[in-house]
């Protein structure tokens, strides 16, 4: 009778014997626990008896040659001065072609303009000029009493205006409102009437309580210049003041440098200024007259 086959698979062991025999308990004692249940001296055992690690290889850093870091400041130096030129070019472009700003310095224009007022000026109108548009020009000839600054304050205004951070001929600029054109015919009788071209004007931008002039003239504004006058005519030093001067109080078309489109500041004045043209609607041209 033949004996039962043998079963390859080893036998299960009784609890308590498993237990007797088992790997752990029989090569590892018994070691403190803390309270996460972790070992440090079990972890310790374990780390001790691992293959020592080959440490990597460490690459020594790139060499860089002394000559190559001042070509990076160099570089970095340049760009940053490429910027500037770039921002300064086209602060200039700009303010030539484009838009300019100025302070009022006086009150000879109000109320449509205050001391203290700062407008945005377009230069590239300034040879489309119409009756009624208020204008910055260069002072023809000494209407302001501005010296020059000399020294230091005198280069650094010089290099301002060189480079187009201040307007040029900076402290000899007037703003006035255009009210004669070449051609035109300009008469007042120093009794608050003013006509241009035989046109009676009506000016709604005077200041409350002022009349268009109680200084009489009788002109006719040469080719090539304007007649210029303030809102405020009794404090204005206009082209009716300045008939004995070399150009006759007319102002050469040259001098003028743009137009004052806008009030800009402060932000509780700011206005379109563009109430001057409907005034001259119905005065003709000269060569109509």
């Amino acid at each position: 009778m033949s004996s039962p086959p043998q079963d390859d698979a080893p036998q299960a062991l009784p609890p308590d014997r498993a237990q007797a025999v088992s790997p752990a308990s029989a090569q590892t004692p018994d070691v403190p626990m803390d309270e996460d249940g972790h070992s440090p001296r079990a972890e310790r055992i374990i780390r001790d008896s691992l293959p020592p690690s080959i440490p990597p290889r460490r690459r020594p850093p790139p060499s860089i040659s002394p000559a190559a870091q001042p070509v990076s400041r160099r570089r970095r130096l340049a760009r940053h001065a490429l910027t500037v030129l770039l921002i300064l070019l086209t602060s200039a472009l700009l303010k030539t072609f484009v838009v300019q700003f100025y302070e009022i310095p006086s009150g000879s224009m109000e109320t449509t303009l205050q001391a203290g007022d700062q407008v945005a000026v377009t230069m590239y109108d300034s040879t489309h000029i119409e009756r009624g548009d208020v204008v910055v020009f260069v002072d023809p000839d000494g209407w302001l009493d501005t010296a020059e600054p000399t020294g230091i304050r005198g280069l650094f205004q010089d290099l301002l205006e060189t480079i187009r951070l201040l307007p040029k001929d900076t402290g000899h600029h007037l703003i006035k409102r255009v009210i004669g054109m070449p051609g035109d015919h300009v008469v007042a009788d120093g009794q608050g009437s003013l006509s241009v071209n035989g046109v009676q004007i009506d000016e709604p931008y005077l200041k409350p309580g002022h009349s268009a002039s109680n200084v009489a003239f009788d002109v006719v504004v040469p080719e090539g210049h304007v007649w210029v006058m303030g809102d405020n005519r009794s404090n204005s030093s206009d082209s009716r003041f300045h008939r004995g001067d070399a150009h006759g109080g007319f102002v050469p078309l040259s001098n003028v440098v743009g137009v004052a489109k806008a009030v800009i500041w402060p932000i509780g004045r700011w206005n379109l200024l563009d109430e001057g043209d409907p005034v001259f609607a119905e005065v003709a041209a000269p060569r109509e007259r």
